[in-house]
């Protein structure tokens, strides 16, 4: 009996210090791959609880540069809000250099007598449910009222669905759903720390993102079609919400690396682009996951009057548009991508000559 108990105590020994070392080693591959793809040992600035949308950025709402307004003429001073993730919020770029910043100058330079204001609500690792949410708070809480509203999506909404092969998929569900169901699901649930532990854990991250890569998603999985159908019923109740709050909507599915199709893309870009861009052969699945989701999107989103398709907006650049992960913008891009936002915007706000002396418009 002695002996049992010794052998079961060495097992159970090597069993601790082998998943000790193998979440050392998980987190030592995922820290490093911050490192490399955003110069970071972590992704993404400090996050905060929000009652709403689950987190926000612990340093707020982004500033934009170039805000006006018109004095003694409201109606001529036009608010803007945009949604997102990383990609529209950019806050590892001057924040003047950020998308609504970069549309605030250039319609403040082209469309006078109206002056705009363009707030910056990106948040990293958003997808269109959490925006959603965080519309909803905006609405209720922030005293600037938007003339229009514009939803940046795509990138992150395809990654969790491919992740996590959910509708419902978004940064921390799986966290906060283990940690609150789990408490009564299983005999260890009553073990909150340890349960915690488990699905915050390096090793199950980067299971996950081996898993992604490694295999691709069925365009055809009822999984897809069940998310699909969810994510436009929520852009439609957005849309909704928008016109009720006397404001329009507008939903832009960015452009990536991954889903873009350019044959004629400048050769030294692509050439630039292919040395920059990681794993392009590594995981050969990342490309295919993002154009089966982008794919799906696409069909279930044409010919809605809110969508704007800039797929392929960037095919014609002269310069690196891409950073590392083949998702954020470079300078360059980020200038492409408010140009080309910006007829749509126009239109949506129905900008028309005005006067404000008095006069006929």
């Amino acid at each position: 009996m002695k002996r049992f108990f010794a052998t079961t105590l060495r097992i159970l020994k090597w069993a601790v210090i082998g998943v000790v070392c193998l979440e050392a080693l998980s987190f030592a591959v995922i820290t490093t791959t911050n490192w490399i793809i955003y110069g970071n040992l972590r992704e993404g600035p400090k996050a905060v609880y929000d009652a709403y949308s689950l987190f926000l950025m612990e340093n707020g709402v982004w500033p934009t540069a170039h805000a006006t307004y018109v004095d003694n003429h409201p109606e001529l001073s036009k608010v803007i809000w945009f949604f997102g993730g990383s990609t529209m919020r950019a806050s590892s770029a001057p924040y003047p250099l950020s998308i609504p910043s970069l549309v605030a100058k250039d319609l403040n330079a082209r469309e006078k007598p109206y002056a705009f204001n363009c707030f910056n609500f990106g948040v990293n690792s958003f997808n269109s449910l959490l925006e959603s949410k965080y519309l909803e708070k905006q609405f209720i809480e922030f005293p600037i009222r938007p003339n229009l509203v514009v939803f940046y999506d795509g990138a992150n909404d395809a990654n969790y669905f491919a992740v996590q092969k959910t509708p419902y998929a978004h940064e921390g569900r799986e966290r906060v759903q283990g940690v609150i169901e789990s408490y009564y699901k299983s005999g260890y649930g009553i073990l909150k720390p340890v349960n915690a532990a488990y699905f915050a854990s390096f090793t199950r991250e980067l299971l996950q993102k081996l898993l992604y890569t490694a295999k691709p998603v069925e365009p055809d999985s009822p999984e897809l079609a069940s998310f699909v159908e969810l994510t436009v019923k929520r852009y439609d109740f957005v849309a909704r919400l928008c016109a009720a709050e006397g404001a329009s909507f507008l939903l832009v599915l960015q452009p990536l690396y991954w889903v873009e199709t350019c044959p004629g893309l400048d050769a030294d870009v692509a050439a630039k682009e292919k040395e920059t861009i990681l794993g392009r052969k590594t995981f050969p699945h990342v490309r295919q996951n993002f154009m089966t989701v982008y794919a799906a999107l696409e069909r279930a989103l044409a010919g809605k009057p809110y969508f704007v398709n800039l797929r392929d907006a960037l095919c014609d650049r002269n310069a690196p548009a891409y950073t590392a992960d083949g998702v954020h913008n470079t300078d360059a891009g980020r200038e492409a991508i408010a140009a080309a936002m910006l007829p749509a915007i126009r239109a949506r706000l129905s900008l028309t000559p005005a006067r404000i002396d008095g006069g006929p418009q």
